[in-house]
């Protein structure tokens, strides 16, 4: 074969892969908004319509293979919806899907579970002016095991950059628990008035 033959060749792999890459950055960006669309609704309680959103996003995903995750592109969108998939599966109090029944891969799934920390956090805080101390706790808890898991893991960025994301779980999760701690304390101070009165 002769080096014209071989470029054309290789030329036409590119050609294929760059064509699957336009394919793949149009399925990131829908996927990612679904995703963000999907948060929203999780935050305003309205698990249907956010239900509706991640399923759709689980169609997305079932159309890209294995091969597709070399996109790098795709990593934003994966783990964003992984972080919504998460959310809303702790709020309603289900067990969670791990990295192989979402079909992604591993690494892109912890950075997705890390961002959950921060979501259980804003609904911690609507819980606070509600006085839903029992469910403040529960969430607290799931909260803490997220960031004692992540922090148990020990690896060199190149095969999981995880390090940020274990550092800002724990700030989130002490922060959080030290404003419940006050708000439990403030909230047994007014009762103490209030029987007083």
């Amino acid at each position: 074969m002769g080096l014209k033959d071989i470029i054309t060749e290789i030329k036409e792999e590119l050609d294929a892969r760059d064509a699957r890459r336009e394919e793949v950055f149009a399925i990131a960006r829908e996927m990612r908004r679904l995703a963000t669309r999907a948060l929203r609704e999780i935050h305003l309680n309205r698990y249907d319509a956010a239900a509706e959103l991640l399923g759709e996003a689980e169609k997305l995903i079932s159309r890209l293979t294995e091969e597709d995750f070399r996109f790098s592109l795709l990593q934003e969108a994966v783990q964003e919806y992984v972080e919504a998939m998460l959310t809303f599966r702790l709020l309603r109090g289900e067990e969670i899907p791990s990295h192989r029944e979402l079909r992604v891969p591993a690494e892109w799934y912890l950075l997705g579970l890390g961002d959950v920390v921060g979501e259980l956090r804003r609904r911690i805080l609507d819980l606070l002016r509600e006085e839903k101390f029992d469910e403040i706790e529960r969430l607290l808890d799931v909260m803490d095991e997220i960031a004692h898991e992540l922090n148990s893991l020990v690896y060199p960025s190149a095969i999981v950059a995880i390090k940020r994301k274990q550092d800002v779980a724990r700030m989130i999760v002490e922060r959080t628990l030290g404003e419940v701690t006050v708000a439990i304390k403030e909230s047994e101070l007014r009762r103490v008035l209030e029987k007083l009165r």
